[in-house]
């Protein structure tokens, strides 16, 4: 926003009715510059049409992917080369599109910036998205490629076995195609990216945007994209396979876990949340060092739970929560999302997040 828009802007919002004319007088510019202005305003979002109502909401801006998910759960052990009896489920998956339902979820506008196919699996994350409220008109619509697709098996304890991503689409999410949603992304309160899009995307938002950005290295093979710019990030949340990826530490035991996060901080993160499975999550920041065991519970689908994390962090974070606040209600939002047979919980909202932290005393 320039200085003069900002100045328009200022007097909108102490009268909503003044007129073009008024504001060219207090101002002392021509009427058809502040028109100019207005407009300007108007396709920046600042504005939000005639009788200047000023759009003063945050957003989160999503940037990652959409998949459909394919998950299978056996009803035994599951045995290897073998047909295994169990049941089949079709949903909407991929991190950020995931990440940016758990959002909307928790009462946060989100904007999910990602890749859809023109095909059935598309208009399917297309309606969704609206029913939501989620705002994906700022997305990449591929002639080119599928909408992407993730067949997951878990085992008998419902935790993943094996896993397969057909997300070329992802590949469409450029550098050059995100500058052209330059306004939407400078005017978000907090960008969450996923690493399923381009290296030279990621890099492209760390350069170019003066917002706290969140990542979720998705997986192991992903965490490389980011190893060496991961000081750029205002907060992380690896899992220890991926911490060891970034760090270049071997992580046998607790200790070795803190002295992860310290190396992350020492780059420049500024907080870190390492998530352990059942053996709990280190939280850090500059300040102090945290760690949280979640009680034992039982687990439909593990699929789902760093994406319920890492949006409660967005919440936590827009709404200043200290690290051990953020932390507690993170790890709420994993256990709703672990305890439903669906990626995403239904259940999730800020009124069940509370209610599991005061009766299972995660405090």
């Amino acid at each position: 926003m320039t200085n003069r828009e900002k100045e328009i802007l200022e007097l909108i919002k102490l009268n909503p009715f003044i007129t073009q004319e008024e504001i060219a007088s207090k101002l002392r510019i021509a009427r058809s510059s502040v028109a100019i202005h207005i407009t300007n305003l108007m396709k920046k979002g600042y504005i939000l049409g005639r009788g200047y109502i000023v759009n003063e909401n945050k957003y989160v801006v999503v940037i990652g992917g959409s998949n459909i998910d394919i998950t299978g759960y056996p009803k035994n052990k599951i045995l290897h080369r073998d047909s295994n009896p169990g049941y089949v489920n079709l949903s909407l998956g991929g991190v950020g599109r995931n990440i940016a339902e758990n959002v909307s979820r928790l009462d946060i506008h989100v904007k999910l910036i990602t890749a859809l196919g023109n095909d059935i699996y598309g208009q399917k994350i297309i309606n969704h998205s609206k029913n939501l409220g989620i705002d994906i008109s700022n997305s990449l619509f591929s002639t080119i490629n599928p909408t992407s697709t993730y067949l997951a098996i878990l085992n008998e304890n419902r935790d993943m076995e094996i896993a397969i991503s057909h997300m070329d689409i992802c590949d469409e999410i450029t550098a050059d195609f995100l500058n052209t949603k330059s306004n939407i992304i400078k005017n978000s309160s907090l960008i969450i990216l996923d690493t399923n899009i381009p290296k030279e995307s990621i890099k492209y938002i760390l350069d170019y945007y003066d917002i706290p950005v969140f990542v979720d290295p998705v997986s192991a093979s992903k965490t490389h994209k980011i190893k060496d710019i991961i000081g750029k990030f205002h907060t992380i949340k690896p899992n220890l396979l991926e911490a060891e990826i970034l760090t270049d530490i071997k992580i046998n035991n607790e200790n070795d876990a803190k002295k992860a996060c310290e190396k992350l901080l020492s780059k420049g993160v500024k907080q870190v949340f390492l998530t352990m499975g059942g053996k709990g999550v280190i939280s850090a920041n500059e300040n102090e060092m945290i760690i949280k065991i979640p009680p034992k519970i039982e687990i439909k689908n593990a699929t789902g739970a760093g994406d319920a994390f890492i949006a409660a962090l967005a919440y936590g974070y827009l709404n200043d929560f200290d690290l051990n606040k953020m932390t507690s209600f993170a790890i709420a939002s994993s256990i709703i999302a672990l305890q439903s047979e669906e990626t995403i919980s239904k259940d999730l909202n800020i009124e069940n997040i509370n209610k599991i932290i005061k009766e299972m005393k995660i405090c």
